[in-house]
C-alpha cells in the first residue's frame, strides 16, 4: 500500500516540476517580447550532466530512494500525514517507526513501541507483507477527588500501534521470532 502512494507522490512531483519549467519558459518569452527588441538577449540553460558517481553506482536502490523522499516529506510536513489514523472501529492507531536490517541469512525489523501490552502483540506474515499490531497499556484511573487528580496535559499515545512492512524477499514464517523489551519490538525473520 505504501509503494503505490510513494509512486503517486513521485509522479505528482515530476509533473509539478514539468509544469513549473513550462511556465518559467513562457514567462521568459513574455519578458523577452516586452524588453527592448534592438538588444539581443541570449538565454542559456546551465549545463546539466548527470553525476558520474550516480551513473556508475550499481547499488542504487529505488525503494531506498522513495523511503528517503518519504522521510524528507514527513519532516517538511511535520509528520501530519502519518501521525495518527482512525481505524474502522473509530479507535486511534499509530504507525510506529521502524528499522529493517538485512543480513545474509535474515531480516531484522526493530520497532519503537513504548507502553505496549505484550499479550496484545500480533505479528503476521502474508507473502512478503509483515503485519504488526500491539495495544498500549491503559491505566484505569479512578478520580476519587474530583479536580485534584485530573490531567493538565496528556501527550503520550494511548491506542493501538499498527504497521505493515513490505519485506525485500520471502521468509521462513515458522522460524520467525519476536522479542518485546523496554518498548522496543525486535522481529527476526529468517530468509527462505
Amino acid at each position: 500500500m505504501q509503494k503505490p502512494m510513494i509512486t503517486a507522490i513521485a509522479v505528482i512531483l515530476f509533473v509539478a516540476l514539468g509544469v513549473q519549467s513550462y511556465l518559467f519558459f513562457q514567462l521568459k518569452n513574455q519578458v523577452d517580447q516586452i524588453s527592448d527588441k534592438s538588444v539581443s538577449h541570449s538565454f542559456q540553460l546551465p549545463s546539466m550532466s548527470l553525476d558520474d558517481d550516480f551513473m556508475n553506482n550499481n547499488s542504487w536502490d529505488p525503494y531506498q530512494e522513495m523511503q528517503r523522499m518519504q522521510n524528507e516529506m514527513e519532516q517538511v510536513f511535520g509528520n501530519s500525514f502519518s501521525r495518527f489514523h482512525l481505524n474502522s472501529k473509530n479507535t486511534l492507531t499509530k504507525p510506529p517507526r521502524f528499522d529493517l536490517k538485512e543480513q545474509s541469512d535474515r531480516y531484522i525489523a526493530t520497532l519503537d513501541i513504548p507502553g505496549g501490552e505484550p499479550s496484545s502483540l500480533d505479528v503476521n506474515v502474508e507473502g512478503q507483507q509483515l503485519f504488526i499490531s500491539i495495544k498500549t497499556v491503559r491505566s484505569n484511573e479512578q478520580n476519587e477527588d474530583e479536580g485534584k487528580n485530573q490531567y493538565r496535559r496528556k501527550e503520550r499515545f494511548s491506542g493501538t500501534y499498527q504497521r505493515s512492512i513490505t519485506l525485500p524477499g520471502p521468509i521462513k514464517q515458522s522460524a520467525m521470532t519476536t522479542e518485546y523489551k523496554n518498548g522496543v519490538l525486535t522481529i527476526i525473520l529468517p530468509k527462505a
